[in-house]
């Protein structure tokens, strides 16, 4: 047997032997990265229904009457040169009409005979990659020929933009603060763990074990804690939004409001942040609870 298989053996029998202490430390730290793997997902889901707010606003540019298709053409290519904009979608003067007609409803009547004379201008949906240089964009599409008004939601947008700003820093400062925490109950969980075992490090040392001896396997016990305690909370976490996923009513997609992201495109994130972080603090949290009982 290789001494590292030797003291991961050791780390594990530690496990085994104090199994209730065993069992508290990992509960407290899958509790805690439960927290944090509940808060990944909200944060996933807020900033990317910000994202598809964001990407839905843009402006509309009206284009002049009588006009050829091929300078319908040339102007839509010369917006799509303007760099920040993302696509150009072209609405004729009898969609237009007809978005008049649904806008109407019931009332649709008030249009009657429009149809032939169609007084509702043809124009560019332009939509950009990013919404804070909508009005720069907006002042380079005036310039071209055939473009003879543009209108945007400028309140909406400025709104947009002051809402996303806000939830990102909320969201990270909130984040930041419960990783810290997090840290900080997990290290003292371990912390309490490892002074359980102060006698057998007494002993080790008295025997003649070297520091680095003596420290890897409660590095390895620390290890195994976290990684256990991360994928328990992980499965915990892909469970609970599978089955809520399934079950809630698509209320938010109905309205075009909210929408929860399918979890095959955030699952592979929060199984990789919870790794990281059980698997840092259970190894750091060890050591550095180890070095009162290895001065010299």
């Amino acid at each position: 047997m290789t001494t590292r298989s030797y003291l991961l053996k050791e780390g594990y029998d530690n496990l085994k032997k104090n199994a209730s202490k065993t069992f508290s430390t990992m509960l407290i730290i899958f509790l805690t990265l439960l927290i944090v793997g509940i808060f990944i997902v909200i944060f996933q889901n807020v900033n990317h229904n910000i994202k598809e707010v964001r990407e839905q606003q843009g402006l509309q540019a009206f284009i002049k009457d009588g006009i050829k298709e091929s300078d319908i053409e040339y102007a839509r290519s010369e917006i799509l040169q303007i760099e920040g904009v993302k696509s150009v979608d072209y609405i004729s003067k009898e969609a237009s009409y007809q978005d008049a007609l649904n806008v109407f409803g019931d009332q649709s009547y008030f249009l009657e005979g429009l149809e032939k004379v169609n007084p509702f201008p043809a124009s560019f949906i332009v939509r950009f990659y990013n919404i804070e240089e909508a009005n720069a964009i907006k002042e380079k599409i005036e310039k071209i020929d055939n473009i003879y008004n543009v209108q945007f939601n400028e309140g909406t947008i400025n709104a947009v933009i002051i809402i996303s700003r806000i939830a990102n820093i909320f969201l990270i400062s909130v984040g930041s603060v419960m990783l810290i925490v997090s840290m900080f109950i997990i290290s003292n969980t371990i912390k309490l763990a490892v002074y359980s075992n102060k006698r057998e490090i007494y002993i080790m040392r008295y025997i003649g074990a070297t520091n680095s001896f003596i420290r890897k396997p409660f590095i390895y016990e620390g290890i195994i804690m976290g990684v256990v305690s991360s994928l328990t909370s992980f499965m915990t976490i892909s469970i609970a939004y599978v089955v809520l996923y399934a079950r809630l009513p698509k209320v938010g997609t109905s309205l075009g409001i909210f929408g929860f992201i399918p979890y095959s495109q955030l699952w592979y994130q929060v199984l990789i942040i919870l790794l990281i972080i059980g698997l840092l603090i259970g190894m750091i949290g060890s050591a550095l609870s180890l070095r009162k009982y290895l001065k010299v």
